[in-house]
């Protein structure tokens, strides 16, 4: 999400800025994530999406993992300081690759191949007044310094977004408000967020910034709508895992009468 926007908005300088199949689906995609894991590091699942609203199209497939939150790049929290360390939220899974397509009328682009998912890197908070909410892997990406960057965390979350900025309080999306940054074939790069239920219960909304040769090209906010959907062969591995998952719940039962 880009920075300005949201100070704008605000008031003040600050950080912050699914639509799933049905409730059970999203509840299904995120707890088939929390079975596939072993220990950290979880198999990959595939999941498709698209965003469309204000000239943008985006379609399709993030790469996704379960999240392990890196270390709060404050050194200056827990302990060593006044402020909490940060963590990413729970249930947040890690965006690892993108691709697909994407065309934005505004700035002239036509069904443009999505190039790399751009990782994260998390820097020292950018906010004056401490706001424990962000994520751990909160990035920023620098396209007109000093003042012009949008902040990005790579996070997918299949059961809809958290609160993680204390002046956003909007969830409920398949991204956050910070979002997902990547490249675009021609030189572009992207950042799509969440704005969650902004506009009410039940309603979800996205934006996105295009960055070109460290100008903000276009950008819109809250005019996207977006759908997620896992893949046929995801969902397969979650058959599975709740098969297993199902098989380990009724020999606990079995242990347990027998005990």
């Amino acid at each position: 999400m880009r920075y300005q926007l949201k100070a704008a908005e605000s008031g003040s300088i600050n950080l912050c800025g699914t639509r799933a199949k049905t409730k059970a689906r999203a509840w299904l995609f995120a707890s088939s994530v929390a079975v596939l894991g072993f220990g950290s590091q979880a198999q990959a699942a595939i999941v498709d999406f698209s965003l469309t609203g204000q000239g943008y199209s985006l379609t399709g497939a993030f790469t996704t993992a379960m999240d392990v939150s890196p270390t709060d790049p404050n050194p200056n929290c827990g302990t060593a300081g006044a402020n909490p360390c940060r963590s990413d939220p729970a249930g947040a899974a890690r965006i690892t690759a993108i691709s697909g397509s994407f065309s934005d009328s505004t700035d002239g682009i036509a069904n443009a191949a999505v190039g790399a998912l751009i990782p994260i890197s998390p820097g020292n908070e950018r906010d004056p007044v401490f706001d424990p909410l962000p994520p751990s892997s909160l990035s920023f990406v620098d396209y007109a310094p000093p003042s012009g960057f949008f902040s990005y965390d790579n996070l997918f979350f299949a059961a809809g977004s958290p609160i993680d900025c204390g002046t956003f309080p909007f969830p409920g999306t398949f991204l956050d408000d910070f979002g997902a940054a990547f490249t675009v074939a021609g030189g572009y790069t992207v950042n799509i967020w969440g704005d969650g239920d902004l506009h009410g219960p039940g309603t979800t909304a996205y934006g996105i910034d295009v960055v070109r040769d460290g100008a903000l090209l276009s950008s819109s906010f809250d005019g996207l709508i977006g759908a997620a959907v896992p893949e046929p062969s995801t969902w397969a591995l979650m058959l599975v895992a709740f098969g297993g998952l199902g098989w380990r719940l009724r020999r606990r039962r079995v242990v347990e009468a027998l005990a």
